[in-house]
């Protein structure tokens, strides 16, 4: 099992629905042979409720991941039917729209034979887009919910994943167990960011990689969880009566960061170098603009690859994807030397 304690980082023993430290001998629960390895952390979720939905799901054993989702969205109180329909068919189709990602930026990092880690990977998308190029993935949320349907998602993508729920900030991994870490559009949500980050690397082996995406707080785009813009230029006390007054929906355990924000961050909780990169639109979301909106993300494709423009597009692209190697690091037992 490459799962270990989150506590003592101890071996995990499996047993009857449950896995227990060989450590510490603190025992953790399971669902459909996922084991439950949070720690209490603050969160956007309360995980009785969580697990009490996980498995009402995992008992539907013939419905469909699309079923599953269908029934999770449909319990938000905010969302009315045709949103909840529009957003279980983008989960459903968010593995086909990643299959470019995992071509361009992450398969040039993965080691051959070595599965990548998914922090906060939800219902699963990148996991399945990966599946279809032969990679597998470990997948670990803070939500059991999501896990039983990302479970669903990547078997019904042909493969298979190996599946924790934990908290960001206390990986179930041993340190640098892992070569290629990836959390997409994560850390915004997470209360102890720099915990986060410093888990990530933690768990990065030398001469791996990191992949930290996240929305911009300045962007001129609308703020991408709400839809509604002008979110991030406000102080931080405003934002959640602002959003409530343009949208009548609640803004919490939201966080954006700016492309100052995050670098700072990630320089003063990991030992990685991180080079921010300024993703382009993808065209499959082009496709769904107004012919105006289109014709200007195409331009913003173009000319965010100018070098001179780029102090401008660190402030307001819509958001950034962080790139972080940790360096090799060798030392010579009582020769003192030590060099990256």
């Amino acid at each position: 099992m490459i799962w270990c304690c989150p506590r003592c980082h101890g071996s995990l023993a499996s047993h009857d629905e449950a896995v227990t430290c060989e450590n510490c001998g603190r025992e953790y629960g399971c669902i459909e042979g996922i084991p439950d390895l949070r720690v209490e952390v603050p969160s956007w979720i309360d995980f009785e409720d969580d697990l009490q939905l996980a498995r009402s799901l995992a008992a539907r054993k013939d419905a469909s991941a699309a079923e599953l989702l269908h029934e999770v969205f449909s319990r938000r109180a905010e969302w009315n039917s045709e949103r909840v329909s529009l957003r279980t068919q983008q989960v459903l189709d968010a593995p086909k729209r990643l299959d470019r990602d995992v071509q361009e930026w992450l398969e040039p990092k993965l080691k051959a034979g070595q599965p990548f880690l998914d922090v906060g990977c939800g219902p699963g998308a990148l996991l399945c887009a990966a599946v279809h190029r032969g990679h597998q993935g470990l997948g670990v949320d803070v939500s059991m919910t999501w896990l039983i349907i990302a479970q669903r998602m990547v078997r019904a993508h042909g493969g298979t994943s190996t599946f924790a729920a934990a908290a960001g900030e206390a990986l179930p991994l041993r340190d640098g167990a892992v070569t290629t870490v990836v959390s997409l559009d994560v850390i915004e949500h997470v209360n102890d960011m720099p915990g986060l980050a410093a888990e990530i690397d933690r768990v990065t082996a030398p001469g791996g990689a990191a992949i930290i995406s996240t929305p911009n707080r300045f962007s001129l785009t609308a703020e991408p969880h709400v839809g509604v813009w002008g979110v991030g230029l406000l102080p931080r006390p405003w934002q959640a009566p602002f959003v409530r007054w343009r949208s009548g929906l609640t803004y919490t355990n939201t966080r954006l960061l700016s492309s100052f924000g995050l670098r700072r961050l990630l320089r003063r909780s990991t030992t990685m170098q991180f080079r921010l990169a300024i993703p382009e639109t993808p065209p499959e979301e082009i496709a769904r603009f107004s012919p105006l909106k289109a014709g200007f993300a195409r331009l913003y494709n173009i000319i965010r690859l100018y070098p001179p423009l780029r102090p401008i597009f660190l402030v307001i692209a819509p958001f950034f994807r962080a790139e972080g190697l940790k360096a090799w690091i060798i030392s010579v037992v009582g020769g003192g030397l030590g060099f990256p």
